[in-house]
């Protein structure tokens, strides 16, 4: 089984809270909950202008940027609105060579959308933090380039995973279809430069904008999904009028900061689920702040702690991803080559 809608959301890494959320919410809420869905106060739309670059120039740009980084680090928040209920998570994550990550996320309890939420939903808005009194549940993942470690708290519920990486990349290595980078990505290692790479491969963008906000000038993307990746990814026909389910966005809208060229900010948008209500509501928004790229990054930042307390039972999950993967690379199906089966932890 190859579940490919997981597969796609989950191995973003940094945006599986939050499409996770979504469907959660939707299973939830039961099957109307997006045609009740309510927006915060709009702000008058801001002013664009035709940017001289192509979309791939832009993806050109950032990517080479990405990748020429030794460490990058971030603040991280999320916001997912639907039937006038809100759900934040706030968090951090930082990136270094050698695949080593640290991701971390706290979640503040579900509770009916307010009329400020609209000024931190700005682009120039100020971040919402989470009172630690008021954090009901937290994703921790750690990889020192050789163990992913992912623990998921909600409540009293627990859960504690590890994925040896070396041990995945050597046993997938010598498979004709499959790669060392493919793995990588799948787990969500890659981290920023999967999220771009995978958002340029799977959607189709249009002419890209230019945008000021405050002191900040953006270059704004917007796009759907590809044909193929509708056809990979959903089962859906090829055309593009098709109904995506209700938890999967329609549309996405990227931020790029036009002068360092790095991620300010993703949202994922839906359409109304009336066809005469020409409206985009925004599902998801996933905002990067405060990126620092070269800081000096402590080297036990990327030590996975146990946490304090009566001992978590840890499960391995090394060799269900190798089998996987190796199912899916001796799949007739060259699709299928793009991201193994994850379990829904992340």
């Amino acid at each position: 089984m190859k579940h490919k809608p997981q597969n796609l959301t989950l191995s973003l890494t940094l945006c599986g809270v939050a499409i996770s959320a979504v469907a959660a919410a939707a299973s939830t809420f039961g099957p109307s909950v997006l045609a009740q869905n309510q927006d915060p106060p709009k702000k008058a739309a801001p002013v664009q202008t035709k940017s001289d670059l192509a979309a791939a120039d832009v993806f050109s740009k950032v990517s080479a940027k990405l990748n020429s980084v030794d460490s990058l680090s971030c603040e991280i928040y999320q916001t997912v609105v639907l039937s006038g209920q809100r759900f934040h998570a706030a968090g951090r994550y930082v990136h270094a060579t050698g695949n080593r990550m640290r991701l971390e996320y706290r979640i503040a309890p579900i509770r009916a959308l307010k009329a400020s939420d609209a000024e931190h939903l700005a682009l120039d808005g100020k971040e919402e933090e989470n009172p630690e009194d008021s954090v009901t549940g937290s994703l921790q993942q750690v990889c020192d380039g050789s163990v992913l470690w992912s623990l998921w708290v909600n409540g009293d519920q627990k859960e504690l995973t590890r994925r040896n990486i070396r041990e995945i990349v050597d046993a997938v290595g010598e498979l004709p279809n499959y790669s060392a980078a493919q793995s990588l990505q799948a787990l969500g290692v890659g981290g920023l430069q999967t999220l771009v790479a995978q958002m340029q491969a799977g959607m189709e963008f249009g002419t890209v904008m230019e945008q000021q906000s405050g002191d900040k000038r953006y270059l704004v993307l917007s796009g759907r999904w590809s044909a193929q990746a509708r056809k990979d990814y959903f089962g859906l026909t090829d055309d593009p009028a098709a109904a995506l389910p209700e938890y999967i966005p329609d549309y996405v809208r990227i931020y790029f900061d036009a002068d360092v060229l790095l991620p300010r900010r993703v949202e994922y948008l839906k359409k109304h689920p009336n066809p005469e209500q020409k409206q985009i509501r925004p599902a998801v928004v996933l905002d990067f702040r405060r990126i620092a790229v070269n800081s000096a990054i402590p080297e036990d930042t990327f030590q996975f702690k146990h946490p304090d307390g009566d001992p978590i039972p840890e499960v391995d999950l090394t060799a269900q991803v190798i089998e996987s993967i190796q199912q899916i690379a001796a799949s007739d199906d060259p699709s299928a080559t793009e991201t193994p089966e994850l379990t829904t932890e992340q």
